[in-house]
């Protein structure tokens, strides 16, 4: 009993800032406003797509031929291995990889998954990457994509804060968003963020719609908070430096 109250004091004197008092929680455990929970996107919205063609034609289907889910984050510790875990979209007859020519990328881009307590101290914020090579035609025509995946960048979350997070690469969303004679490929990476603490079990989706024309959208509640914050805190800093005279 002595050695876990001496745990768990240690825990209180390293991690002040990032647990609220019992006077806002109700108890000395870290508690997430769920409001604040969001993803900073990298760059403004892509412009949404256009509609293609049937993507059920079995003439112009396009599918995913590697991972359809793989684990990214799991108890506040990177497990994903990019070097297996991603999808791709190419044509469903394709016999080898090297029957499609012409890659472009891979693209990058940086993304920050974020939360906070009701005082508004952050608690969890995860740093991660969204990768994808695109353009590559098959027997001259379209655009596909390989490589798609997520790759966690550096994790941190207060004592008593569990942060999981699932990719999942649905096989309805693997869809033809050209037409016949020049297909697009397109696919939805969903990432279910799972948080946990003593009292709560927040659950957010995320989804990254990418293109075989290298175009990213950003797709759920977790980006437009985002962006509205990323808003806010430029007006702030605007008025900050306005000087009166």
């Amino acid at each position: 009993m002595k050695a876990f109250s001496k745990l768990f004091l240690t825990a209180a004197f390293l991690l002040p800032a990032l647990r609220v008092s019992a006077g806002q929680a109700g108890a000395d455990y870290p508690v997430i406003d769920e409001s604040s929970v969001m993803i900073t996107p990298a760059a403004p919205a892509a412009r949404p797509s256009e509609p293609g063609d049937n993507p059920l034609d079995p003439v112009k289907k396009i599918v995913n031929l590697a991972m359809k889910i793989y684990k990214v984050i799991e108890e506040n510790r990177p497990v994903v291995n990019i070097a297996t875990d991603y999808a791709n979209a190419v044509p469903e007859d394709v016999a080898h990889w090297t029957q499609l020519t012409g890659w472009r990328g891979p693209d990058s881009r940086v993304y920050t998954f974020s939360a906070k307590n009701p005082a508004g101290m952050e608690i969890v914020k995860a740093s991660y990457k969204v990768h994808y090579a695109w353009g590559a035609g098959f027997k001259g025509r379209g655009q596909y994509l390989t490589g798609v995946t997520i790759e966690p960048a550096s994790v941190v979350t207060a004592w008593g804060c569990r942060l999981d997070v699932t990719a999942d690469v649905p096989d309805t969303s693997v869809t033809n968003a050209g037409t016949g004679a020049d297909p697009v490929a397109s696919l939805d990476l969903r990432l279910k963020w799972r948080l946990k603490t003593f009292t709560q079990n927040i659950e957010e989706e995320a989804v990254y719609r990418v293109r075989g024309d290298g175009e990213l959208q950003e797709l759920g509640t977790l980006f437009a908070r985002g962006r509205e914050a990323a808003r806010l805190e430029t007006a702030r800093r605007s008025i900050s430096d306005s000087r009166f005279y």
